[in-house]
């Protein structure tokens, strides 16, 4: 009896430990946030130089005249580009073991975008063209990046206002007759592009775009006049600096 009474002394000893050793091993520490990344996320503004090029544009340039209206042509506005922006973004968990990236961002663009197109009316030749130069923008932008964080894939929308001329040059026999008008207008834009962190403070960016202005009516001050829809797609490429 007292042999069968240690056995079970014995057994609920061991018994005890395990169940012990089992609790230790289910307890863990909770994950610790990178003090470094943290404050890296609060503070990410960043400042970068852009440079790119546009095409792809499909405004209708027509002119209306007291004796109708006229199809001249078709504009595919093209041209390179620079520019300079700044902005700020921060940074949430995601699901799959990435980030959530969104900030707002300052663009300012120069360079000439333009086009223009000729047709012979009645032995006239009639030209008409179309010019974006000075383009400003506010963009909002957010995506993911992949699991080790080096990769941001992105989306954005944004305001921009641009400087727009719109021409027409007649031509009859050595005579040419020249008309312009410039004004400032409103837009939008649209655009897909990644981001490849270098080190914690480079990166390099690729984007393709799609940029609209608001259709206006041009009166060019000799009875004619024209409807200007400028639009444009365009692929651009940056450098980045992060503060």
């Amino acid at each position: 009896m007292q042999f069968v009474l240690a056995v079970m002394v014995s057994l609920l000893g061991l018994s005890g430990a395990a169940i012990a050793g089992n609790t230790d091993a289910a307890l863990s520490d909770p994950p610790v946030l990178d003090p470094q990344r943290v404050d890296r996320d609060v503070s990410a503004f960043y400042l970068g130089l852009t440079a790119g090029y546009a095409s792809g544009g499909t405004d209708q340039f027509g002119l209306a005249t007291p004796g109708g209206t006229f199809p001249i042509g078709e504009l595919d506005l093209n041209g390179s580009f620079g520019g300079v922006r700044a902005g700020w973004r921060g940074v949430l968990p995601a699901k799959g073991g990435g980030d959530y990236v969104y900030g707002l961002e300052i663009g300012y663009e120069f360079g000439s975008i333009d086009d223009e197109t000729t047709a012979l009316i009645s032995g006239t030749t009639v030209t008409g063209g179309s010019e974006v130069s000075d383009v400003l923008s506010i963009r909002f932008r957010n995506g993911l990046t992949n699991k080790s964080g080096s990769i941001l894939y992105f989306v954005s929308a944004g305001y921009v206002r641009g400087d727009i001329e719109t021409t027409n040059s007649i031509t009859t026999g050595a005579t040419t007759q020249s008309f312009q008008e410039s004004d400032s207008r409103d837009g939008f834009s649209l655009s897909i592009g990644a981001e490849h962190y270098l080190n914690d403070d480079w990166s390099i960016t690729g984007e393709y775009e799609y940029v609209q202005f608001q259709g206006e009516d041009i009166e060019f001050g000799n009875g004619f006049s024209t409807r200007s829809t400028p639009e444009y797609r365009s692929l651009r490429f940056g450098l980045t600096y992060t503060f």
